[in-house]
């Protein structure tokens, strides 16, 4: 008996696999909720690390990015590793235009949140995403913590974070 993947060439596998991995429901249990990974309270007053919001044209979407004070605990340089209570946050609006057709900033869609909560298979980080106007987590089907951490892998030789944190 043949196995049946095996007549599926390799590239179409892998792009199978890439956008499994990027889309709705998640195929591997992300760390447990508690108080550590709830709602980030008081996020706005925390360091913001962007001097202006960061255009997504393409998403019609502009982000803001807030770390925590636990952030700036980090030992060991730039592959040093961030410590346990670090909370991520990229606060994510929308683009609209104004009456001239320039873009500008609008109202907070989603915010996307990154926990060093220190276990779990996603190398020491918990990703949630909420909604703003009520503070509730997106159901599985609108978020994807393994897409999360799969798209932050890229950035493991910095601790899974992408952005520079001084």
């Amino acid at each position: 008996m043949r196995w049946p993947l095996a007549s599926i060439p390799v590239p179409v596998l892998l792009v199978a696999v890439l956008v499994a991995g990027c889309s709705g429901a998640s195929s591997r249990k992300a760390d447990s909720a508690d108080a550590t990974t709830a709602w980030p309270e008081g996020y706005t007053s925390w360091k913001k690390l962007n001097d202006a919001p960061i255009f997504r044209e393409a998403d019609q979407r502009a982000w803001n990015l807030y770390a925590n004070p636990s952030a700036f605990g980090r030992t060991g340089g730039e592959s040093g590793l961030y410590p346990i209570g670090t909370v991520l946050v990229k606060e994510e609006r929308l683009l609209e235009a104004n009456p001239q057709g320039r873009l500008k900033v609008g109202e907070a869609v989603r915010l996307s949140v990154m926990f060093k909560v220190g276990t779990g298979d996603t190398s020491g980080w918990s990703f949630k995403a909420y909604d703003p106007q009520d503070r509730r987590e997106f159901p599985p089907d609108r978020v994807d913590p393994d897409g999360c951490y799969f798209c932050h892998a890229d950035a493991s030789a910095r601790d899974y974070v992408f952005t520079k944190i001084r």
